[in-house]
């Protein structure tokens, strides 16, 4: 951390932030003494800072167990952001062609502390789909969005990403051997899509294209994902791959890249 950004730096919000961050879809709820042994803080600092995030309106408790929960207002916060911005405004109407096209569920995602972090999504036209995974962080090393995103890390980025994630086999198709894996990585970036074989979710396939900025620079990732029976016919995917490029090549224009 640069050293004047260092000197103005307050623990205490920091600490704030790393409880709200705590959340998830798999872990809605919090008590004290959970959050005290997740983030190796004592229970008063830590019953301080859930106070006052309770009644900045962050959090809020469940009368019956007294546990934390966050409310609406940050998803307000969220949402604001997702809707200022351009990437936003540029993919929405992109995604839901592809969708339509594809008949395949349609994401949109950023990379997070090395997690993947869908933004949104637009619904398969199908009787059997995959649920909506927006507002989820996922691992990004198993995940179609997090492998294309990895791909094009620069060098120390993804150095810092190999030294800080552990690599934890989600099904039998999981990479965790991690000379395989920046293999993987290296032929991902030059044929520029990742496919996720069934190696996060068992019986998901799913295709991902990044998407680039006025810069040229890789600020997220589109994908389509569905059933592997849809998906596992080598002609039904070289449509998929061709039809998510053409989509993520749209979105890039609208995004300024040329």
């Amino acid at each position: 951390m640069p050293v004047q950004t260092e000197r103005y730096t307050i623990n205490s919000v920091l600490r704030a932030a790393q409880i709200l961050e705590s959340f998830s879809l798999e872990k809605t709820t919090y008590t004290n003494a959970e959050l005290s042994r997740k983030l190796g803080l004592n229970k008063s600092s830590v019953m301080r800072l859930l106070c006052s995030l309770e009644r900045a309106g962050f959090l809020e408790r469940e009368e019956q167990s007294g546990a934390f929960r966050l409310t609406y207002k940050l998803y307000k916060i969220g949402n604001t952001y997702i809707k200022q911005t351009n990437l936003h405004k540029a993919a929405l109407p992109v995604l839901s062609r592809l969708a339509l096209s594809s008949k395949e569920t349609a994401h949109l995602a950023v990379l997070a502390n090395f997690k993947v972090s869908f933004i949104d999504w637009i619904e398969a036209p199908q009787t059997i789909g995959l649920k909506s995974l927006s507002g989820e962080d996922l691992p990004a090393y198993c995940t179609a969005n997090g492998k294309v995103l990895l791909a094009h890390l620069d060098d120390p980025m993804l150095a810092q990403f190999f030294r800080e994630i552990p690599l934890k086999a989600y099904t039998a198709n999981t990479v965790t051997d991690p000379d395989a894996l920046r293999a993987h990585l290296m032929n991902i970036k030059e044929q520029g899509y990742a496919i996720d074989n069934a190696e996060f979710q068992e019986e998901v396939k799913g295709v991902a294209c990044p998407l680039r900025d006025e810069r040229g620079e890789v600020v997220a990732s589109i994908s389509i994902a569905g059933p592997i029976y849809r998906m596992n016919d080598k002609g039904t995917m070289k449509k998929l791959v061709s039809s998510v490029k053409n989509a993520a090549e749209s979105i890039s224009r609208r995004l300024g890249y040329f």
